[in-house]
């Protein structure tokens, strides 16, 4: 049996001219992706996704009567999920914590190829073993949603798979260029391919601050500040870090309640 050279997708959106402008988007811009159905609904959507099992749905949130996160509970397969999506900020942090992609209405082109590209990579890494790890992830993103606050978990994707992590055993991030080291308890280490900027932004209301260009702590992993040689950051695994100046006198104010 000869293997497919194309992902196959479902989109669901209430709207019909949503979906026809999606899939001639598709069309013209991401040639390995092959649109097998569409589905304005949750429930029928929920039917076509368990019986044809798609390689990647693009899924509308706002949706009448059941929404997209009512989609997932009704699933009994779990393909790659793409939200495409014009939802509130809190939402989209969820979803950049669950590393689940997500397209912004209007959809940008060049936002487009890229997830394209990623869902390629990871369809390429994900073994069967691994639906069981990835319907936990997409649990863990519709508990976030429903009961909307602050993140407590996020997920990581490496080279060798999905991490799910408690953002309370996370001690600190370092990145280098396009990469970003995870310092974890129990000295484990997690390094994902996205730079440090896209984290300084998801986990800054939620105990992170960026120290320096090339670090962010958690704050409540922070045990002492030096004053040895300039100001560094005493985290509880003892690592030291070194805190530039810009940031220092903002680092000594947060300090102040975490320390204390």
């Amino acid at each position: 049996m000869q293997q497919k050279n194309y992902l196959s997708a479902i989109i669901v959106d209430d709207e019909l001219n949503a979906i026809t402008n999606f899939k001639k988007l598709l069309g013209i811009y991401c040639p390995s992706i092959k649109i097998i159905d569409t589905a304005t609904g949750a429930e029928s959507a929920a039917l076509l996704i368990n019986s044809s099992k798609p390689d990647v749905v693009f899924l509308d949130i706002a949706m009448p009567k059941k929404n997209g996160f009512d989609l997932l509970n009704m699933l009994s397969f779990m393909p790659l999920v793409v939200f495409v999506t014009a939802y509130e900020k809190y939402a989209l942090n969820a979803l950049k914590a669950s590393a689940v992609d997500f397209l912004l209405k209007p959809v940008d082109i060049t936002e487009l190829k890229q997830v394209e590209q990623k869902l390629l990579q990871i369809h390429a890494f994900r073994k069967n073993t691994e639906n069981e790890t990835y319907t936990a992830i997409m649990g863990n993103l519709v508990t976030m949603l429903r009961h909307p606050g602050t993140i407590k978990k996020i997920t990581l994707h490496d080279a060798n798979g999905y991490n799910i992590i408690d953002l309370e055993d996370v001690i600190c991030l370092e990145g280098d260029d396009n990469y970003t080291s995870f310092y974890l308890v129990k000295q484990q280490k997690v390094v994902v391919s996205k730079t440090l900027k896209e984290y300084e932004g998801l986990l800054g209301d939620v105990g992170f601050f960026r120290i320096h260009k090339s670090s962010i702590i958690n704050l409540y992993h922070l045990k002492n500040i030096s004053r040895e040689n300039g100001i560094d950051a005493v985290m509880s695994d003892g690592r030291t870090l070194s805190v530039s100046r810009r940031r220092s006198n903002e680092l000594l104010d947060k300090a102040k309640q975490f320390l204390s």
